[in-house]
């Protein structure tokens, strides 16, 4: 009687959705849908994408290493790594990437074996990219999880054709967030009190990790926050987040990987002299042509050399962090 209901019961549970699962390889059944981003954040990673500000700790799994470019030496994902080559209109080397699986390991990027467009989660684009060190493993991930198997210039040029678009809705999508965060119309300037909002296309800020946003009305004035903190806060504060605002599509874009036109004597910002942001070296370096001055990256700009014989001036008031 026993044996005769037992067998029943694994009759019935055979019939079942939850059945099957119970006996699918563990590994299979989380294939296409492991951790990611990691949560909690793995703080044995380190590094911060300065083309988006994601960290490392959260998006190891996608994350891309190669040697200095501009500045930048590190990025989360092909989408950035696109974004930077397009603004920069140069290629990095020395392309590392993260295994998918296997975030602690990276491999030359000519060694790896990408499944473009799998049910897996990417990083900053909605056609993942998973990288793999062996290219049985990518055949059968792809079989299971979906997508085709391609080389690193063949996923480096999927990025590439979908960036731009896919910009505009990574920037509504930090705004939405809260990793950008539009003035008020009652928000001061730390340097100058004017109102940043009434300034579009001058209007810059920081972020600090807590939260806490500090608006600009201009680069003029972000930089000079920059260069002597104590003149307006009574805690320096490391920025997390820097943003400007592209010169010609008026986009939010990153302070550390936009390129800047300082020295122009025909155009003036709401301080005056400024140093004008443009998401791309080819748009900097256009305007310089046009309007006279020097196009440079985040780490050419002080406000010393926004401005003509810069003084810092006398302090006025004091936002307390």
């Amino acid at each position: 009687m026993r044996s005769f209901k037992r067998r029943q019961f694994l009759k019935t549970l055979s019939l079942t959705p939850l059945s099957l699962s119970l006996f699918l390889p563990a590994a299979k059944a989380m294939d296409c849908n492991v951790l990611h981003p990691l949560m909690p954040p793995q703080t044995q990673f380190q590094g911060q994408c300065p083309v988006c500000g994601m960290v490392r700790p959260m998006w190891a799994r996608t994350w891309i290493r190669f040697k200095p470019l501009q500045g930048v030496e590190q990025v989360c994902s092909f989408h950035c790594l696109a974004d930077w080559i397009i603004k920069t209109g140069r290629n990095p080397t020395d392309i590392m990437l993260a295994v998918y699986h296997n975030p602690g390991k990276m491999i030359p990027a000519d060694k790896a074996f990408v499944v473009l467009g799998s049910a897996a989660a990417g990083t900053m684009s909605p056609v993942s990219k998973i990288v793999f060190d062996d290219k049985t493993k990518a055949a059968e991930f792809a079989e299971h999880c979906g997508g085709e198997i391609v080389d690193f210039p063949g996923a480096l040029a999927a990025a590439k054709s979908s960036v731009l678009k896919e910009n505009t809705m990574v920037k509504a999508r930090q705004l939405k967030k809260g990793k950008i965060v539009e003035p008020s119309e009652t928000d001061r300037c730390p340097v100058c009190n004017m109102f940043p909002a009434r300034y579009p296309y001058g209007k810059c800020q920081i972020q600090i990790k807590s939260g806490k946003t500090f608006h600009f009305c201009s680069t003029q004035c972000l930089f000079a926050f920059m260069g002597k903190q104590s003149l307006y806060v009574d805690t320096p504060v490391e920025p997390f987040l820097i943003w400007v605002v592209d010169r010609n599509s008026g986009m939010w874009t990153s302070g550390r990987t936009a390129f800047y036109v300082i020295g122009s004597s025909k155009v003036f910002g709401p301080m005056g002299y400024e140093a004008f942001p443009f998401n791309s070296i080819a748009e900097a370096s256009a305007f310089a042509a046009e309007n006279g001055g020097t196009a440079v990256g985040y780490g050419g700009v002080s406000v010393e050399k926004i401005v003509p014989e810069w003084r810092y001036p006398l302090k006025v008031f004091k936002t307390t962090e």
